[in-house]
């Protein structure tokens, strides 16, 4: 017996992308290394060799940083859930969100956010995005012209944000195991600043394959990324240049910020495999990892069927 859930999703389509979304890891990491690498040129950032580590504590001394907190809490909420709840509604069967499902990483976190009010659902419908995009994609599917939507202002996206911001960063950087993890970082012998390590998965994971495809969905959907996303814009903007990498356009230039960056094809977003448009994707989710063409292999069955020789042999 099948679950209802293969029913709809038979190639694991949409669990891959609720996965993908829910990691964490992939906005909490840039965002603490942007709030704690300082310099915006190279990152470097003054460590006395003093203090009790060598090297800034990541989760210890960067996540503290009430700067952390508010870009976590940013991206991940105000900017991600909107995106989550959106390909939900224009992907999955009527009624389903296997993708907002498990927001938030864990039980409790994601319980708390539920009863204040900022589940994805929430979130979305204080911003005016999923609505945006449906009436975007109807208008299209009745060939009429469409017209740019008001979004409201970002402000109040998020309830209790301040009071979020503080437990985010105060959770982080309390946590007995992983309070003493020190930052991907070493300490230039010329300069004796320390300056982060680009070639660490913090840098080569989490900005081409995980803000990237969300930067790269947002894009696809429609949404202003520099007023929609504007925090993993700067996140990743500000990431990618002390790695020597174009994975969005600079700031300024309009349309195509994803799909017209140099550096492009070293990520995952859905412009990198050629998809643009909501139709390109669903079409992309269709297909199956094990290449079985089922359309094809049905039609030719059919076509050997006793029925079409009959049919056939009346000709």
């Amino acid at each position: 017996v099948r679950s209802m859930a293969d029913l709809a999703d038979p190639y694991s389509s949409l669990g891959f992308l609720s996965s993908t979304l829910n990691a964490t890891n992939q906005f909490l990491h840039p965002c603490i290394i942007a709030a704690l690498f300082e310099n915006p040129a190279d990152g470097s950032v003054v460590w006395d060799e003093t203090k009790n580590t060598e090297l800034p504590r990541f989760y210890g001394d960067g996540a503290s940083l009430p700067e952390a907190g508010r870009l976590i809490c940013e991206i991940g909420m105000a900017e991600y859930y909107p995106l989550m709840y959106t390909m939900d509604k224009i992907l999955a069967p009527s009624g389903m969100q296997p993708i907002c499902t498990q927001h938030g990483g864990e039980p409790v976190g994601r319980f708390v956010l539920n009863e204040a009010g900022n589940s994805p659902q929430d979130v979305a419908g204080r911003t005016g995005l999923t609505d945006m995009v449906l009436e975007r994609e109807l208008m299209i599917d009745n060939g009429e012209n469409v017209k740019m939507a008001n979004i409201p202002d970002r402000y109040g996206v998020i309830k209790y944000q301040f009071v979020l911001e503080k437990l985010m960063s105060y959770g982080l950087s309390h946590n007995s195991r992983l309070g003493a993890v020190l930052s991907p970082a070493y300490r230039d012998k010329e300069t004796n600043l320390v300056k982060p390590k680009t070639n660490t998965r913090f840098f080569i994971d989490d900005i081409p394959h995980g803000l990237c495809l969300a930067l790269g969905l947002g894009e696809m959907l429609g949404f202003d990324l520099e007023r929609d996303m504007k925090e993993t814009l700067f996140v990743v903007r500000r990431l990618q240049l002390w790695m020597g990498k174009e994975y969005v356009q600079p700031h300024g230039i309009k349309g195509g910020i994803v799909a017209g960056a140099r550096d492009l094809g070293e990520t995952s977003a859905p412009q990198a495999f050629g998809i643009k448009t909501i139709g390109e994707l669903r079409d992309f989710l269709r297909m199956c990892p094990f290449a079985d063409n089922v359309q094809q292999r049905m039609e030719q069955r059919v076509n050997r069927s006793i029925l079409f020789e009959q049919e056939r042999s009346k000709l």
